[in-house]
């Protein structure tokens, strides 16, 4: 029996060998397309996982995301029934998240971009407001957005979260879908940060109809998924003045396309989806406990409700 790593974006050769380390040589752990006995995987861990493989290992019982996203394979139209589904969730993935979202606020906060435009111009000139005000409202108040949300509070910001159920976060006015919609809720911010999971519900929730319920020059921060961006509704929205300026790490389509119009825009700041890395030795101490708990019929770490999506 054995463990394929089905990953496509990156080199997988480390956490390969953390894995091995971690099960002692009992189980082989090979690397997609590389699988001699297809009929020996029992556990999968999938990340940009081609169409269709899953399907191809009869004897498959567990799927492991190597993050903390599932949907690609939620979406995988071709998965098998009667999967147990995990995901990785870690404290190292927090820090990174935590400290992206950071960066990005104080950015905006002492507008950095302003200082960085004079001095490619060699100006010296303060602005009008040296730091802009904020009322920070966090959408997704689950582990990451409940963390950052408390760090942001910790620093002094007025911070709002917004979730579908309750929350109690000390600093944090915390707000949820029985209380106000989010319309009502981005009513009340001027900088929105995205960490909702993707589900169909999220899909294209961040678009004009919620930016327009935002105060004129507001700013967006979307850490969680490209899905969540309605991407002509931003751009949109920024011709209005609704949205001054927007940090996007995620993007519906990766990488971005060369001519994609944001690439060009003014207000908007692109990272390559590095806002929150997996820690290849970290996620494979998860893997391989979960494997063991799988073989062994214990309950699993971060095992995924598919009806909620995550």
């Amino acid at each position: 029996m054995s463990i394929a790593l089905l990953i496509t974006d990156r080199d997988v050769q480390p956490l390969r060998r953390a894995i091995e380390a971690e099960i002692q040589g009992v189980t082989p752990v090979w690397i997609y397309p590389d699988i001699p006995k297809p009929e020996w995987v029992e556990m999968a861990v999938v990340w940009k996982h081609p169409p269709e493989v899953l399907r191809a290992f009869p004897n498959l019982g567990l799927v492991s995301s190597l993050g903390a996203g599932v949907e690609h394979i939620l979406n995988d139209a071709t998965l098998p029934p009667g999967l147990r589904i995990t995901r990785i969730v870690d404290e190292s993935l927090t820090t990174s998240m935590r400290n992206y979202v950071l960066m990005a606020v104080l950015s905006i906060h002492k507008q950095l971009r302003f200082y960085l435009s004079n001095q490619q111009e060699a100006r010296w000139e303060k602005p009008i407001q040296i730091e802009i005000p904020l009322r920070i409202g966090m959408l997704g108040m689950g582990a990451l957005g409940g963390s950052i949300a408390a760090s942001l509070a910790g620093l002094g910001f007025e911070v709002l979260g917004y979730s579908r159920s309750p929350k109690d976060i000390p600093g944090v006015r915390c707000l949820h879908a029985g209380d106000t919609t989010i319309a009502g809720f981005v009513r009340q911010i001027n900088l929105l940060v995205c960490l909702l999971p993707r589900t169909a519900d999220t899909e294209s929730i961040l678009n004009y109809k919620v930016f327009r319920h935002m105060p004129k020059g507001s700013y967006l921060i979307n850490v969680a998924r490209g899905a969540h961006l309605y991407e002509k509704g931003l751009l949109d929205a920024m011709e209005d003045g609704y949205i001054r300026e927007a940090w996007l790490d995620v993007f519906s389509e990766e990488p971005l396309p060369e001519k994609h119009p944001f690439w060009r825009h003014p207000g908007i700041v692109i990272t390559p989806h590095i806002a929150s890395i997996t820690n290849q030795e970290n996620a494979a101490k998860i893997i391989a406990e979960n494997y063991r708990r799988w073989k062994e019929g214990q309950e699993l770490l971060f095992e995924v409700d598919e009806k909620k999506g995550y």
